[in-house]
Formats: C-alpha cells, sequence, structure tokens
C-alpha cells in the first residue's frame, strides 16, 4: 500500500512539474525578453520606431516575399524579429518565390506584384511594397566589379510604410521650379533625383510645381520645396508663397549664398535675416569651401541628429532681433538649428583673398554667445482662429543657407537625413524624423603568424594530448 501511495505520489509530482514547466513557457511565450549584450546596434530600434509601435493599433500584415538565398533575407529576418518583439499587431508570412509558386500567384494577383524579392504592409486592405532596392545602400569600389552594401535600410523603410498606411492619403510635396531650381527630375550631379526617391520612399507624392500661369499654391501640397532658386522671382509669385504660408501652409527653403532670390522681405516679416555673406569656419572643414555642421540646436529637426552634415559655402540664415526690426509682438518663433564653431566667421567681403574676419564691418563672428552664427532656422506662428470659427493649422517654415548639401553630389554624411527631418517636421510626421540607415558593419579576425601558430599546436596536438591523458589515467585507474 506504501509502495503505491509512493507511486502515485511520484506519477503526480511528475504531472505537477510537467504542468509547471508547460505554464512556464506558455508565459515565456506571451512575454518574451529580450536583451541586446553584444554591444552592436545593426537591428536595434531607434526610439521613433518605439515611439511608433507602442501607439500601435492596427492589425500590420507583413507578407515577405524573398528567396532565403538573397543577400538581404538574414537582415530583414532579424529586423522584423525586433518589429514583432515590440508590438504584437504585427504578424508575418514568408513567401518563397522559388518554391512557393500557388502562393507567390495568389499575392501576386491582390497586390498587383510585377516582381519577386519584395515586402508587402498592409493594413485594412491598404498595402505598400516595399522593393530590395529600398532596402540597402550600394557603393562602388575601384577594386570590384559588383558594388558593395554599405548600409542596410530596413528600419526606414518599414516604419515609413507602417506609418504612410496609418495616415491613409500620401501627402503631395512641390517642388518650386522656373526660377533655376534644382529639379526632381534632374540626375546629372547638381539635380535632386536622389532627394526626390527618398521622399517617394517615405510615402510621399512628388511633383514640380511652376507658379507662372497659378492664382495660387494648390490647396493639396502639403509641403513646398523651394531649392536653390538662380533667378529672382516676381511679386505675384511671391505674394502666393507667402499667401500659402499664411494659410497654414509648410515652406522648406535652400537658399544659396550671393544669389538674390525676392524672397528677402517676405523672410524679413517672418522674423528671418538672410545675409549677404558665406560663413568661413576653419575648425570644421576639408577643403576650405565646405562646413561641416557638428553643434545641433536642441529642435525636433536636428536634436536626434547623429551624424554630421555638409554644406557647401553656405550663407548665414539668423533670428532678427528686435534692434533689426522683428516685430515684438504676434510675431512667429524662430529656432535656430545648429550653429558653426567658435573659429568661424560671416564673410561679407567675398572678393577679399584670403578671407578672413574684419573688425568693424558687417562680419560676425561664430564666438559671439548672444548670438552664434547658424546656417538654419526653423520658423512657426501658432494655429489660430479665423472668421466663421474656422482652425488654422500653424504655419511652418525651414530655411536652409546651402542648397548644394541635398543635391545628388552632396548625398554624403547626414545630409540626406537633414533634409528629411526637416521635411517630416514640417509635415507634422515627427515619428519618422532622423531613422538613418544601418552601416554594414563588418567583424574581421585580425591574428598573426604567431598566434595561427599557436592555435595550431593548442587544437592539434594539445586537446588531443589532454584527452588522451585523461583516457590513460582513466584506464589505469579501472585496471586497479
Amino acid at each position: 500500500m506504501k509502495r503505491m501511495l509512493s507511486n502515485i505520489n511520484s506519477i503526480a509530482a511528475v504531472l505537477l512539474a510537467f504542468v509547471l514547466a508547460q505554464m512556464i513557457g506558455f508565459v515565456a511565450l506571451r512575454n518574451p525578453l529580450r536583451a541586446n549584450v553584444s554591444g552592436r546596434t545593426y537591428y536595434e530600434l531607434s526610439d521613433k520606431t518605439l515611439s511608433l509601435l507602442e501607439g500601435l493599433e492596427n492589425e500590420v500584415k507583413v507578407t515577405v516575399v524573398f528567396q532565403k538565398e538573397h543577400d538581404l533575407y538574414e537582415d530583414i529576418e532579424n529586423l522584423l524579429e525586433e518589429y514583432q518583439y515590440h508590438s504584437r499587431n504585427i504578424s508575418v508570412e514568408w513567401v518563397d518565390p522559388a518554391r512557393d509558386l500557388a502562393r507567390v500567384e495568389k499575392y501576386a494577383s491582390e497586390y498587383g506584384l510585377t516582381e519577386a524579392q519584395v515586402i508587402v504592409f498592409d493594413i485594412d486592405g491598404h498595402s505598400k511594397i516595399i522593393k530590395q532596392n529600398e532596402l540597402a545602400e550600394f557603393v562602388q569600389e575601384k577594386n570590384r566589379k559588383e558594388p558593395t552594401r554599405s548600409a542596410f535600410k530596413g528600419e526606414q523603410a518599414f516604419s515609413s510604410a507602417i506609418y504612410g498606411l496609418i495616415q491613409g492619403d500620401r501627402p503631395m510635396v512641390r517642388f518650386l521650379v522656373g526660377h533655376g531650381e534644382h529639379r526632381v527630375s534632374d540626375f546629372d550631379q547638381s539635380g535632386f533625383s536622389n532627394i526626390g526617391l527618398a521622399v517617394l520612399n517615405d510615402n510621399l507624392d512628388v511633383m514640380e510645381l511652376m507658379l507662372s500661369g497659378e492664382n495660387q499654391i494648390p490647396e493639396d501640397t502639403a509641403a513646398l520645396v523651394i531649392a536653390g532658386p538662380e533667378k529672382k522671382m516676381s511679386t505675384v509669385e511671391i505674394e502666393m508663397i507667402e499667401d500659402y504660408l499664411s494659410r497654414g501652409g509648410r515652406v522648406l527653403m535652400l537658399l544659396d549664398a550671393l544669389k538674390e532670390t525676392g524672397l528677402e522681405p517676405m523672410l524679413r516679416r517672418w522674423g528671418v535675416a538672410l545675409r549677404d555673406d558665406i560663413v568661413i569656419d576653419p575648425e570644421n572643414t576639408l577643403r576650405g569651401s565646405d562646413v561641416h555642421v557638428r553643434r545641433f540646436n536642441a529642435h525636433p529637426i536636428s536634436m536626434e541628429m547623429e551624424t554630421s552634415a555638409q554644406f557647401i559655402l553656405p550663407r548665414s540664415i539668423m533670428a532678427l532681433t528686435e534692434e533689426e526690426g522683428a516685430a515684438a509682438e504676434d510675431r512667429p518663433s524662430v529656432a535656430p538649428l545648429f550653429f558653426t564653431s567658435e573659429r568661424s566667421w560671416s564673410e561679407t567681403q567675398v572678393e577679399e583673398s584670403p578671407a578672413k574676419y574684419d573688425a568693424g564691418t558687417a562680419d560676425l563672428r561664430g564666438d559671439d554667445p548672444e548670438r552664434p552664427l547658424s546656417l538654419g532656422v526653423a520658423v512657426e506662428l501658432g494655429a489660430r482662429r479665423e472668421a466663421l470659427d474656422v482652425q488654422i493649422k500653424p504655419s511652418r517654415m525651414v530655411v536652409f543657407g546651402d542648397s548644394d548639401f541635398a543635391s545628388n553630389i552632396g548625398m554624403v554624411g547626414g545630409n540626406q537625413d537633414l533634409f528629411m527631418s526637416a521635411l517630416n517636421w514640417l509635415l507634422d510626421r515627427e515619428e519618422l524624423m532622423a531613422i538613418a540607415p544601418k552601416p554594414v558593419e563588418e567583424v574581421r579576425l585580425s591574428l598573426s603568424r604567431k598566434d595561427i601558430r599557436r592555435f595550431f599546436w593548442i587544437n592539434v596536438t594539445g586537446v588531443p594530448s589532454i584527452a588522451m591523458v585523461i583516457g590513460l589515467f582513466v584506464w589505469a585507474r579501472r585496471r586497479k
């Protein structure tokens, strides 16, 4: 009887242990814990993405049509695991286009797919297709025939897709043309085709706008970009721009040094001083004509910047003081975005060679603690009510003292991040600002000949010898 009770007790203990293990497994499955102890941040999500996922209430269906042998497959898999870990509303389905032909045909019909190696994000029947060329950046090295992958842009593409689908319609960004501006349809070095593609990949629509023949800026314009005009604008055009801005419009201006655009009086009315100078910064330059911006101000556009931006022959963009004519009441707030170093100065005698700071002239020094030199400002005029109790959203404007930093040849460092952060701030898309591509991390093991010899003797001679000695010891013990 005692033996039977003992057996029953043992069986019950085993069953309870099994149930406990199952409960622990279920809880662990529903509440996984992950920690990065490697010190690498290649797949670590940015604060912007974490904020987006934290407020995600929609069910997101992700269909990955990629071959396992593809170079990007592992990166996509690891990154999507991070998205799923931070949000239970994301489900992922993997489809191998080489093996699951029936499912590929199904999704091709459902989403209109014309090629493989794509990722489809679907929210409530609205979908966004991400192609493989949108997930990586490549560089052409001299000693290689094929381009080398330099950065992974998965987080930027995935977060933009989710945010765009949540928001619904794609906002329209118009680039002003007709005055010698950089054009998104221009693929030359001075063109803006790369920026145009980046804007499109951020779930925005892009279109060029010529104001001649127009009565006003089109109503569906979410943001207007004025990129480096070479010719002076007419009074009528400037009035249309200011009217659009005063109606809650959003304008991004990239204005080069020593160029008269006709926008100067309008900018003064908005509290911005467009100085007729070139900024020289000996501490942050490689060739003398470039200025590397590293001192970012605490503003949503610039505070998350992790890489320096590079301007070419920039002009200073300053906030007007009351002494310079700024309105004391009901004026827009003007915030500098970044500053040059204390050794920099604003050169107004541009024909002077070599350039130097001239005391007693209009030149400004960069070490003025009350008013340091800035190369860009953000302007905002708060929301207000018009007649008939109509709420007008805040007007926003960003002005940079250079346009070449966003050109095709200028896509270096954090230049694209800076442009897209400014655009996303104008569009109230703070969730997507400054999500930079992740550079490909190469881990190489460098061994000297001495190290290789040491490893050889340890593995070929040392380990087998230890095993043989232990074996002989055990054999000798058993002989006794």
